[in-house]
């Protein structure tokens, strides 16, 4: 399997999309850079290139730089982050393989010791958080106190999924630039791969070309027809089905790997084919549907909260759909 972190990168080098977003930065960081701004879109991993891109043009501070300078800077792939650019994601657990649920407020302390370390005087410094969405209350308080205490030299980028999801005092102290979802020719364009694929895709993702980009790593559309043939026949689910979809986790994520996109994936398809199946007008089966859909995704957080081995999870998961 070919490394994600490559195909990421193969897939966010870009240099055309948000072009208007990315002029709006410069214009900021030209005239008058606020100390928190927030990039809210779907797009995650794109966003957050994008941030540490800028958040690079930031710390180096020269004025003598163009827009076409932070261009360049956006489609390196192998720029070395610097060290005055801290980085604040949800942690992996490895024992678990999975990420943790949340940032908790202890995952963030270690943001006031990199403003306040000393270092040669008019340094800057940008804290880019991936994502705010993820931010525990007591989290999202530390930070809103910290962006409250402003230090001319210290900034955050913030990424943001769901506008909801962001404390309105985080927002009224923050300049907010909205990324629009990326249109059809730029998705089929980038993702390029198999046509069929990209159109099944594109729907079931709403347009997310980054999810899309992971669901192709991972090859999870090899159990689409499968999966959705079990959701509509349920006596097809055997006694050996489940351990049959515990192979197939086993033999495309390595070891070291979080698996929840795969509960991601058969969730995207249970609520999907609810749609579909309604455009039928079958009102008896959406029902049942519905049901599938509300027990995928109990088992989809189950996963995400607890210490549970996947191959039971499954098991148990395949046993309740198959008695619907």
């Amino acid at each position: 399997m070919e490394n994600i972190k490559e195909n990421q990168k193969n897939m966010i080098n870009l240099d055309q999309v948000y072009f208007k977003q990315k002029e709006k930065l410069f214009s900021l960081y030209q005239h008058n850079l606020p100390q928190s701004i927030i990039l809210s879109g779907g797009e995650i991993e794109l966003l957050t290139e994008i941030a540490m891109s800028f958040s690079e043009l930031i710390v180096r501070d020269n004025t003598d730089h163009t827009f076409k300078d932070f261009l360049n800077i956006c489609s390196e792939s192998n720029f070395q982050n610097s060290p005055f650019v801290y980085l604040i994601s949800k942690i992996y657990l490895e024992d678990k393989k999975r990420f943790k649920n949340k940032i908790y407020r202890d995952d963030i302390s270690n943001i006031y010791t990199f403003f306040q370390t000393k270092d040669e005087i008019g340094q800057k410094r940008v804290c880019v958080i991936k994502k705010i969405d993820d931010l525990s209350v007591e989290a999202s308080n530390s930070l809103l106190k910290l962006i409250e205490e402003p230090n001319k030299n210290s900034h955050f980028i913030i990424i943001n999924h769901n506008k909801a999801k962001v404390l309105q005092t985080i927002k009224s102290r923050s300049y907010f630039l909205n990324f629009n979802k990326l249109n059809e020719e730029i998705f089929f364009r980038d993702l390029n791969s198999d046509i069929h694929i990209d159109r099944d895709l594109f729907d079931l993702t709403n347009g997310s070309l980054s999810l899309s980009r992971s669901l192709i790593n991972y090859e999870l559309h090899e159990i689409q027809d499968h999966f959705r043939e079990l959701l509509n026949n349920r006596k097809l689910i055997k006694s050996n089905t489940a351990l049959h979809y515990s192979n197939f986790i086993s033999k495309k994520f390595n070891k070291d790997e979080d698996i929840s996109i795969f509960f991601d994936y058969i969730y995207l398809l249970t609520a999907y084919e609810v749609k579909s199946v309604a455009r039928q007008g079958k009102e008896k089966e959406v029902l049942n549907l519905l049901k599938i859909t509300e027990i995928v995704k109990s088992y989809r957080n189950y996963f995400r909260s607890l210490n549970l081995d996947y191959t039971a999870l499954i098991i148990s998961l395949f046993y309740k759909i198959k008695n619907v």
